[in-house]
Parts: C-alpha cells; structure tokens; sequence
C-alpha cells in the first residue's frame, strides 16, 4: 500500500512537466493556429504562444505603432496647414458675442474684404498695432466658420515692424476672484442672436445683454416678449488677460429671471 500511495504522489508531481513537454493536438486545450504557408497550399501549425490572433486586449506591434502615431498625425491639429500671407488695409474691427475683439475685416484692393479671425486672448495685442485704416500683412490660412462663413485664421500678423505672433494665452498667476451676483431690471428691447441665427441674449433698455442658453431662449418665446419687464439675477462677465471688448457693456449670465412675478431658474 505505501508503495502504491508514492507511487500516485510521484505521478501527481510529474504531470504538469509531463503536459509542458507534450504537443498541441486538436483535442487540447490550447487552439491551433493555421498559418498559410509560402506556396499557398498546404497550412503550417503555430506553435502556442507565436504569431496569430490572441484573446483580450489586442497589442500593436512596433510597425502599427509608428502609422498610428507617425509624424504630422495628430487628431487636434489634423497634420500640416499650408501657409499664406494676404496684405491690405484694416477696415471694420470684429468682436464675438460679447462684444470680444477677435478679429477685422481686411481689405486687399480687390473683391471682398477678407474676414481675419484670431484668438481673444491677444486683443490687447492686436490692438496696439491695428487701426482701421493701418496697412498690415497677415500670415494664417483659410477655414470655414461652423456656419459656414469663410475666413482666414491668423498665425501671424505684422504691421511696420511689430509682429505678434498666436501664442497660446499665459496662465494666470492669482485664483480669480468669486464671482458676484449682480441684479438688473428693465424693458427687453431686442433679441440677441448667434451666428447661427438662434436667440441667445435679451437686450435691455440700460444696454444690458442677458446671455442665456438658446433652449431658455426657445422656452421665453411667450413669456419674454419685447417691451416686457423683466428681473434678472445673474454673473456678470469679466474680461480675461489679453482680451479687449469694443463696446463697455454689461453681460450677465443669467441664473433666475422673474417675469410677471413669477420667478424661473435657469439651468
């Protein structure tokens, strides 16, 4: 009985060498792999482990790596953008929504005015150099606004020899402060709209713009007509470094308006 009981420990230890050494048949555990051999005709067997197709998560090899990460492939800037310089003279300064110094129209001498585009942070920038009437030469390329509106997005913009350049807006050095709740009140006397042509604003009396979402807007369209009174609590918006606005108005961004007594948050 010892002899049998060693017997079947020593065979019990002796396995797991035993199935390492033995080859793959169809019956294992471990699939075979058909891999098409050089003359096309008779399929070769993969040994467990080497080239074929594995479970979980799939893996790139070093070449699949280089076309997916390879120069000039990048999913932000869509790879290289040609370059172009358009020269004329500056005609009507340009602001966004908000009354945001982002760009001017550009007059070449010939045909339409080109509509020159560039990021707010560098209004103060912009603004030291271009006057209507100032002469310029602007380096950037074409693109089509979402609305389908041509223009040219400036990479680089020189007027007599200052040059400001796109640079990415410098980070800022103290916490901004809380912001305030502000209240104003007054008669709506016209609607602002996007570029899209949706209603996006309330213009009071005083010149107060109310920015709300274009759904509230869509919501207001009986209750918010023009000549109506309404009361707006709201969080005024506040200029960024490097940003200039063409127009000293007030815009509040709107979080409960009362109309006709009757109080509406918005979300």
């Amino acid at each position: 009985m010892e002899i049998n009981a060693k017997l079947i420990v020593l065979a019990v230890l002796l396995s797991p060498f035993a199935h390492a050494q033995s080859q793959p048949t169809a019956g294992s555990g471990d699939p075979l792999i058909a891999i098409k051999a050089p003359d096309g005709d008779v399929p070769k067997l993969a040994p467990p482990g080497g080239p074929g197709r594995r479970h979980g998560r799939p893996e790139f090899g070093r070449e699949d790596r280089g076309r997916q990460q390879g120069p000039g492939r990048n999913s932000r800037d869509g790879g290289l953008t040609s370059l172009t310089t358009v020269s004329g003279t500056v005609g009507q300064l340009v602001g966004n929504d908000d009354f945001i110094f982002d760009g001017f129209t550009l007059n070449a001498g010939s045909g339409t005015a080109t509509s020159v585009k560039f990021p707010p942070h560098l209004g103060v920038q912009v603004q030291k150099v271009v006057k209507a009437g100032s002469n310029v030469s602007v380096t950037g390329y074409s693109e089509k606004a979402p609305n389908g509106e041509a223009r040219f997005r400036m990479n680089s913009l020189t007027a007599g020899k200052v040059t400001v350049y796109d640079t990415p807006p410098s980070r800022p050095t103290e916490m901004p402060d809380t912001p305030t709740l502000s209240t104003a009140t007054g008669k709506i006397v016209d609607y602002r709209l996007d570029r899209g042509g949706r209603i996006n604003g309330l213009v009071l009396d005083d010149k107060t713009i109310v920015s709300i979402p274009s759904h509230v807007a869509y919501q207001l369209t009986d209750l918010a007509k023009k000549g109506s009174t309404i009361t707006v609590q709201g969080y005024p918006r506040r200029l960024r470094d490097g940003q200039v606005q063409l127009e000293k108005i007030t815009i509040l961004r709107a979080s409960v308006l009362t109309i006709n007594g009757q109080q509406y948050l918005v979300r």
